[in-house]
């Protein structure tokens, strides 16, 4: 049931479009394959842009002028360049698999299929210094076998080469927290009390992580923010009953579901009462910006409607204050909003129009309000962006943003500041390319001109490394 279910949620719409997704007007895409030691069958297609229009720029940041918290700001303005940066088109090519029957993944951690795979730098220091991942749902066996769990966590000092130590149940710095010898435990569980009378879930599947300094036996909290699915409806849509954060004090090795972080996605559907706006953050993506950036001390905290078809908003937060929804800023295209989730606009595409939510009775929620929005859980505009994945980049000196939009391509774009303006799209890779890709998940370790990211595939049902290098500018004056 949980299979059939999943494969009309998850990969649907990327599989029904198979060979015929269309590549992104205007887009630049270059890819190629690397040797893959031992991973598996490769993707030989190669498809290239004879005009790189939307390729990724080069930068340089300006100098801040502030480290403290501002309390309010007006909309950013980039600085002015002195020369234009051109870049040629990045090139993407496989690395390998990070998860499944070529690895080893099922005899250490029951891991014989997964998918997801958010990355995220555990904050701290020296030999604790790992990379984690969470993953979603996960079977221990082929074609979705064996032991069910609704999301996995792994711990690596070296992503690149996807070398993990076996797990424990004790120690938080092993390769996985487990269950038991050779298997990962669920790490994050919904609880039926977080649940309205017209909610049921199906799953909880993370969707964005991030580490802050915290006063704790390793200086660091771990934060995940995940959705409560309650179904999975067909290709590229499905229905959640809510978003939380869940928070770990021992490296992720056991983890703590914050009720106070709660956003119900409608009425009825969780405990706690509907807001509206927060429809529009189910599923997230974190950044912090660098330390030298007049923004440091805030996680900046994005989100999407349940499903492919939504457009990217954007919050943020002190660090300190990340559990506490009555902290956060909204950005509403000129300035941040305290507290206001509605307030919120579209940035990834950025828009004022309301052209989409959810077909006609999104329609109606938008001529009628909050309350029709309430009932229905819809959302805003249709930006096919799905799956976000954000970090600051220091090659170009920009953010960029990484996602699967809902025609099966994974989409890169950039800007100077958290809330845009972004980029017009590049594309990295294609359903053409690789059947029944999603969920591109950035390495927060390499943020040079190679950027290397985890990349979900349906078919195989498990995630694979990529890499991604980036054009080298050439400065025009």
């Amino acid at each position: 049931m949980r299979t059939a279910a999943y494969i009309g949620g998850i990969g649907g719409f990327a599989v029904a479009l198979g060979v015929g997704a269309a590549v992104t007007a205007g887009c630049a895409v270059a890819s190629a394959d690397s040797a893959d030691s031992g991973s598996g069958p490769k993707t030989s297609a190669t498809h290239s842009s004879s005009t790189a229009r939307s390729a990724v720029g080069h930068t340089q940041r300006a100098k801040p002028q502030q480290k403290s918290l501002p309390t309010r700001q007006t909309r950013a303005v980039a600085p002015k360049a002195n020369a234009t940066a051109v870049a040629s088109a990045p090139v993407t090519t496989k690395v390998g698999w990070v998860t499944g029957p070529n690895t080893s993944a099922p005899g250490r951690f029951g891991i014989y299929g997964t998918d997801v795979g958010i990355m995220w730098d555990n904050g701290m220091a020296g030999d604790k210094r790992q990379v984690l991942m969470i993953f979603g749902d996960t079977f221990s066996g082929p074609g979705m076998s064996g032991n069910w769990r609704s999301n996995v966590l792994l711990r690596t000092t070296d992503p690149v080469n996807r070398v993990f130590a076996p797990g424990s149940t004790t120690d938080p710095f092993a390769g996985s927290p487990l269950s038991s010898p050779g298997m990962s435990k669920q790490v994050i569980a919904g609880s039926a009390r977080n649940l309205g009378p017209f909610g049921s879930q199906v799953t909880v599947i993370p969707t964005a992580a991030i580490s802050v300094p915290y006063d704790n036996q390793y200086g660091a909290r771990q934060y995940v923010n995940f959705m409560s699915v309650r179904s999975w409806d067909f290709g590229g849509a499905w229905t959640t009953n809510y978003s939380a954060i869940a928070y770990s004090d021992d490296n992720g090795q056991n983890w703590t579901v914050a009720p106070q972080t709660i956003r119900a996605a409608s009425w009825l559907r969780s405990s706690t009462p509907f807001v509206y706006g927060n429809q529009n953050f189910q599923q997230g993506a974190f950044v912090k910006p660098p330390a030298d950036s007049p923004d440091a001390g805030y996680v900046f905290s994005y989100g999407t409607p349940s499903g492919r078809l939504g457009s990217a908003y954007l919050s943020r937060v002190a660090e300190a204050d990340i559990l506490d929804l009555t902290k956060y800023e909204y950005w509403d295209g000129d300035t941040w909003v305290a507290g206001k989730p509605g307030a919120a606009v579209p940035i990834l595409p950025s828009t004022r129009s309301n052209q989409y939510a959810g077909g006609f009775l999104g329609q109606l929620g938008l001529f009628f309000g909050g309350w029709v929005a309430g009932i229905f859980g819809v959302g805003g505009p249709s930006g096919h962006v799905s799956e976000l994945s954000v970090q600051y980049n220091t090659y170009l000196n920009k953010y960029v943003a990484m996602y699967s939009s809902s025609v099966g391509s994974v989409i890169i774009r950039t800007a100077d500041s958290p809330q845009g303006t972004w980029s017009a799209p590049t594309t990295l890779v294609t359903s053409v390319q690789y059947p029944g890709l999603y969920a591109p998940m950035m390495d927060p370790w390499s943020t040079g001109q190679d950027i290397y990211w985890n990349m979900s595939q349906w078919g195989s049902y498990n995630v694979l490394l990529m890499k991604t290098t980036l054009g080298a500018a050439a400065v025009q004056a």
